[in-house]
């Protein structure tokens, strides 16, 4: 066994990852059993942490490595998180689960424990602002693009450093943290790594590279780092932190895809997940399958089918097309365009005209965010009708397509980033009721800590995706990058 795993060139970090990418392969699948699916979860939110810790925020954001202050931070940012991993158990578990038990405890103390966490969890945050108030910032970080790169002196300077470097540490909490936990640790960790899994396979390997002598698991770890390297140096400078910020804002699109463009076309839906978002939540296959018994004759029903491949192509073009543009501004080059702008206007045609899926707030009280539900085709008989549509929307962009590319691809780019407005507007709002809400309960009941801190995740989401939205067509029109 020792030879075969130094052939493999396996060592324990890869065997453990190795055990992750199994358990994600069978999460996906929705075949995990239940006990091993909460140890899943348990290991990913604390490999996230220690990621996160490995990662050394104190270097990112101070330009200096302290292990203290950076175990610090990380502990602080997972208590304030409690809240939410107190959620995803109480809304996954299973009555008939063999954590009932757990269930039951967390359950009767939910509210104090989200409460301690989130005073332990700030008090942490607090003693290590004040602590870093009295190092000196080292460039190349993120506190080099507010301040100099010297110690606070005076007490007006230290009060003003530490406010700063709080809110700093509120920020990567409120916009990198929490989404990374949710996301990667507890909703859509599975579907993220079937696609990194995917691109692996179907284009590194089938393009000759294959294994040669590094282990598959190996080259998986290495392109993580390496694109996390490249990434964290956006924020180390004024010109490339708003590519960063825009990143981040781009990703929320990446990671829907994950929670219900995947699950809907694959059928393979949470059903912890799901279960709590009610009505509308149903795979395409059946929608499709409803529509074919209403069909009248094999036409209608190649329609049918016609009509949810161009609704799921063009729901995909929306997400991805905001992240190809952002990949260029990494890039610090001009968009490549390809001539594919007539399948794209030619499938939001039918999207426009025979929508299967909508988009919404989440109805959900125990879920914040953007809802897409699925729905049959709106008017049966006039799906010919708008496949007619679609080929001279197709025809018409096809030609335009050939004679001026890129004045073409700015009317689409035009499209896709109003969509992505009016997808941030719903996912701005929802996150708005729940803070507001959220703010005027604390208040009443006395929990002034804990208010005052919510009404600044409040405030700094507002900055981030009114700003960080602007930001990016900023960038990428004033900057003529497409």
């Amino acid at each position: 066994m020792r030879n075969l795993m130094q052939r493999l060139e396996l060592g324990i970090d890869e065997l453990i990852l190795g055990f992750l990418i199994l358990i994600e392969v069978l999460d996906f699948f929705t075949v995990i059993p239940a006990p091993l699916e909460y140890v899943e979860k348990a290991v990913a939110v604390a490999a996230i942490c220690y990621l996160f810790y490995k990662a050394s925020l104190t270097r990112i954001i101070f330009g200096l490595k302290e292990k203290k202050y950076d175990l610090m931070i990380v502990l602080g940012f997972f208590l304030l998180s409690l809240k939410t991993i107190v959620g995803f158990l109480m809304s996954a578990v299973r009555e008939e689960s063999a954590m009932q038990e757990l269930y039951s405890f967390v359950l009767a103390r939910a509210d104090l424990i989200e409460k301690m966490g989130f005073w332990i969890g700030g008090g942490l945050l607090m003693v290590a602002a004040v602590l870093l108030v009295h190092e000196k910032i080292k460039n190349p970080c993120v506190m080099g693009i507010i301040h100099e790169d010297a110690i606070a002196t005076g007490l007006w300077r230290k009060i003003i450093r530490f406010f700063s470097i709080y809110l700093v540490l509120l920020a990567v909490f409120v916009t990198v943290f929490t989404f990374t936990l949710e996301w990667l640790g507890l909703t859509v960790d599975a579907p993220v790594l079937m696609i990194i899994l995917f691109f692996y396979l179907f284009v590194i390997v089938k393009r000759g590279r294959g294994m040669k002598t590094e282990s598959f698991l190996k080259r998986v770890s290495e392109s993580s780092e390496k694109f996390y390297g490249r990434f964290v140096s956006l924020f180390h400078s004024r010109r490339t932190i708003m590519t960063a910020i825009t990143g981040l804002l781009v990703l929320h699109l990446l990671v829907d895809i994950g929670h219900f463009i995947i699950p809907y076309t694959t059928g393979l839906l949470y059903p912890w997940y799901f279960r709590q978002m009610g009505a509308g939540h149903l795979p395409l296959a059946e929608m499709m399958a409803r529509d074919f018994t209403l069909a009248s004759g094999w036409l209608m029903q190649l329609g049918v089918m016609l009509t949810y491949i161009l609704n799921v192509l063009a729901m995909l073009m929306l997400f991805f097309g905001p992240a190809y543009a952002w990949v260029y501004l990494y890039k610090r080059k001009k968009v490549r365009i390809m001539n594919i702008m007539w399948l794209f206007f030619g499938s939001l045609a039918v999207f426009i005209m025979q929508p299967v899926f909508r988009i919404g707030q989440m109805t959900s009280p125990s879920l914040i965010g953007v809802d897409i539900t699925t729905q049959q085709i709106p008017v049966l008989e006039n799906v010919g009708n708008a496949l007619l549509v679609a080929a001279l929307v197709m025809g018409i962009f096809y030609i335009l397509g050939r004679k001026d590319i890129r004045r073409t691809a700015r009317v689409g780019f035009f499209a896709i980033f109003a969509y992505f407005g009016l997808y941030l507007y719903h996912f701005f709002f929802d996150i708005a009721k729940y803070y507001v809400g959220a703010v005027v309960m604390m208040t009443k009941a006395g929990q002034y800590f804990i208010s005052a801190h919510l009404l600044l995740f409040f405030m700094i989401t507002i900055m981030f995706y009114v700003a960080g939205y602007l930001m990016f067509l900023w960038q990428l029109y004033a900057k003529q990058k497409i």
